[in-house]
C-alpha cells in the first residue's frame, strides 16, 4: 500500500490503518493516466476499488496475525517481486528516456524489412548444446538427408514427435523468439541455417517458402516499432553489464534439474 504523503486524503481506516486517496489511484497504475482518470472521476467505481482495498487491507492484517509474512513461501515471493520491481526500475532509468519518436522513426527506417507481411515455411531441430546441434547441422545438410525424419528422431522440441519438426508458416508477428525469427525470415528458401542459441537451446532452421509481404507504414506498426526497439535497447544495456561482471553457469547442473 502506498505510503500516506502530505496531500494524501484519508478515505477509510481498518484497525487504525488509514487508506488514502492515492491508495485509490495507485491500485489503478495498470492503466494508463487518459483511462485512470475516467475511472476516478466515476463514484461507483472510486467506492467499489475502495471496498477492494478495505478487504485486502482485512486479509493482510489477517495474514500478519496467522504469521504468513514469516514462512518461506511469502520470503521467496518478497525476493522474486524485489528483483523484479528493481530491473524493471534499473530499465526505466536507462532506457526509457531513449524512446524518444525520433529514435523510434529511425529504428522503423533501418529496419523496415522487419515491418512486413512477409511470410515464410519453416522446418526445425531444437539440440541442447551446441555440439549436438552441429552434429544435426551435418546430418540435415547431407546429401539426400531428409530434415523432417531427422528432426523426428532427434528434436529435443516436444513437438517434433507429432509434427516431425514443421512449424509451418509464420509472419513477423508469430508468438517465436525475435532472435528465431530474424534468422527464418534472412534466410533463403531451400537453405539451412544454425546451430541458433535461444534460451531454448540451440537450433538449425530451415526454409521451405518464401512469400514476399508489403512493407507497413510507420503509423501502421508505430507500437510494435517502439517495443522492438524497447527491446533492443534493453538487450544492449543487460549485455554491457554482462561485460563487467563475473557469470557461471552451471550446464550439468541445469540439465539435471
Amino acid at each position: 500500500m502506498m505510503a500516506m504523503s502530505a496531500q494524501a486524503k484519508e478515505l477509510a481506516k481498518v484497525n487504525g490503518k488509514g487508506i488514502t486517496d492515492q491508495d485509490v489511484k495507485g491500485a489503478l497504475s495498470n492503466y494508463n493516466e487518459g483511462q485512470r482518470n475516467s475511472l476516478l472521476r466515476d463514484n461507483n467505481t472510486r467506492r467499489q476499488v475502495l471496498v477492494n482495498l478495505i478487504e485486502q487491507e482485512l486479509l493482510t492484517q489477517q495474514g500478519e496475525k496467522d504469521r504468513l509474512d514469516q514462512n518461506p513461501q511469502y520470503k521467496a515471493a518478497a525476493e522474486a517481486f524485489r528483483r523484479q520491481y528493481l530491473a524493471s526500475q534499473v530499465l526505466e532509468k536507462n532506457v526509457a528516456n531513449k524512446l524518444t519518436e525520433a529514435a523510434a522513426k529511425a529504428y522503423y527506417e533501418q529496419h523496415t524489412d522487419r515491418f512486413s507481411t512477409d511470410t515464410v515455411k519453416v522446418q526445425h531441430i531444437l539440440a541442447s548444446d551446441e555440439k549436438a546441434a552441429r552434429d544435426a547441422l551435418q546430418q540435415v545438410k547431407a546429401e539426400g538427408a531428409d530434415f523432417l525424419a531427422i528432426a523426428e528422431k532427434i528434436s529435443r522440441d516436444p513437438s517434433a514427435k507429432n509434427n516431425r519438426g514443421e512449424i509451418g508458416w509464420i509472419t513477423r508477428d508469430s508468438p517465436l523468439v525475435e532472435e528465431f525469427k530474424q534468422i527464418a525470415f534472412s534466410t533463403k528458401a531451400g537453405e539451412i541455417a544454425g546451430p541458433l542459441k535461444t534460451l531454448y537451446g540451440y537450433h538449425i532452421i530451415k526454409i521451405t517458402e518464401r512469400k514476399s509481404g508489403q512493407p507497413l507504414n510507420y503509423d501502421e506498426v508505430e507500437l510494435k516499432v517502439k517495443a522492438a526497439l524497447r527491446n533492443e535497447l534493453a538487450r544492449n544495456y543487460v549485455a554491457g553489464l554482462r561485460k563487467v561482471a563475473k557469470v557461471s553457469v552451471d550446464d550439468k547442473a541445469l540439465d539435471s534439474m
